[in-house]
């Protein structure tokens, strides 16, 4: 089984690479939705946790506030490492479980969806590594865009990941999602057809 990695910067291109590739029947293990899982439907374990590193006014009725939470963890680095170390924890598992499937089922290739690819070490669980990279200004404007998402905590987020120069040098691919979707899509197969 070969294992690619997917990774970029906030607003690369992810989201739309991931849907694309799921259309196309490949296997995607999308971290970002794992998160969006642990939000939307928070355990008793999560709940507990969120009080011990005192996040847990960002919660009502078992329900997590994520713009909040967001605005929060990058005020402060201390709180946002804890939350991570959790969070990193869940989807690991949630990741873990997924190669395992997929290696009794003899599955060809598949894709991990990992934001914190090279922040986390985790290209060494990978055969290769794709970079979806944009420049910081196309990035920006398209972030400022989201709802709920301020020019001040988009910096921080741009921030604590590491910088594409960096990225880039580590990638095994390199894929620029500034031109037409069509044309990225076109890449992408073109990777994945020379990675077969």
């Amino acid at each position: 089984m070969i294992v690619v990695g997917l990774t970029g910067g906030i607003a690369s291109g992810k989201t739309t690479i991931v849907k694309f590739l799921k259309n196309k029947r490949f296997t995607v293990h999308d971290s970002d939705l794992v998160i969006k899982k642990i939000y939307n439907n928070p355990t008793h374990k999560l709940i507990n946790y969120l009080k011990k590193i005192k996040l847990e006014h960002l919660t009502r009725d078992r329900k997590i506030n994520k713009k909040l939470i967001r605005e929060e963890i990058f005020s402060n680095t201390k709180k946002r490492k804890l939350l991570e170390i959790h969070l990193h924890n869940e989807v690991k598992k949630a990741r873990d479980g997924f190669l395992k499937i997929h290696k009794k089922r003899k599955t060809k290739v598949v894709f991990l969806d990992i934001p914190l690819l090279f922040e986390n070490k985790l290209d060494k669980i990978c055969d290769y590594t794709i970079l979806l990279y944009a420049p910081i200004k196309v990035r920006e404007k398209r972030a400022i865009k989201r709802k709920g998402m301020k020019r001040e905590i988009l910096k921080k987020i741009i921030n604590a990941q590491l910088s594409d120069k960096i990225k880039k040098n580590r990638a095994d691919f390199v894929i620029s999602t500034t031109t037409t979707k069509a044309q990225t899509f076109k890449n992408i197969l073109l990777i994945i057809n020379s990675i077969l």
